[in-house]
């Protein structure tokens, strides 16, 4: 058991993947195996499962999968990784690709990439963020009923646009919901909220 938890520790070293959660469990394991404590029936599902990922069949499969790897590749996915640490759906392909610090780290395998980022939900984020921004900044709009009576009609001049490395104001994946920040007439305090909320006002005229 330990031989085994070596050898796979050994090949995520050698792919400079220290930093995962997959490591992390890995070394424990290993040091509560060599203080001669059994595993869990849990942990030796884990454990199987990582063993597989770095196989040699599927580090043949995934050396082939990363020499596709491009830029819109990883943007697609980290947007997608960040969006799903919020929402808490597909924690375990989260937590292995976003390190203690938040930073977004290896390349997935095919199907957690096809799983993360190619459903309608993270297709949705990821239009939102990448999308060009409908409402310029320096230029004005009005709110939609859709906003509440309050806000309805309510004129703003749009400050802030997201932009593609921006998760903070994420919050849907409808479509029209990338985030911008506005400041209403009549207001000191600025506001986030979503181009499907705001419309051009009418022209004077």
């Amino acid at each position: 058991m330990l031989q085994r938890i070596n050898n796979t520790l050994g090949r995520m070293e050698v792919l400079d993947e220290t930093k995962s959660w997959d490591f992390g469990f890995m070394e424990s394991i290993r040091d509560q195996v060599a203080n001669g404590r059994t595993l869990s029936g849990n942990q030796e599902r884990h454990l199987h499962q990582i063993e597989g990922r770095y196989s040699d069949e599927a580090l043949a499969a995934r050396g082939a999968w990363e020499k596709t790897w491009d830029d819109e590749k990883d943007q697609k996915f980290t947007i997608a990784v960040r969006y799903y640490q919020k929402t808490g759906y597909y924690s375990s392909i989260v937590n292995r690709h976003l390190d203690a610090e938040g930073k977004r780290i290896g390349i997935p395998l095919e199907k957690d990439y096809n799983k993360v980022v190619n459903n309608k939900y993270a297709q949705g984020v990821i239009a939102n963020i990448t999308s060009e921004p409908k409402f310029p900044v320096g230029s004005t709009a009005i709110f939609r009923a859709s906003a509440g009576y309050r806000r309805k009609n309510v004129p703003v001049v749009i400050l802030k646009n997201v932009h593609n490395d921006s998760f903070t104001h994420v919050r849907s994946h409808a479509k029209g919901a990338k985030p911008v920040q506005v400041l209403m007439v009549g207001s000191a305090e600025p506001i986030w909220t979503e181009e499907r909320m705001l419309k051009n006002p009418k022209k004077r005229k």
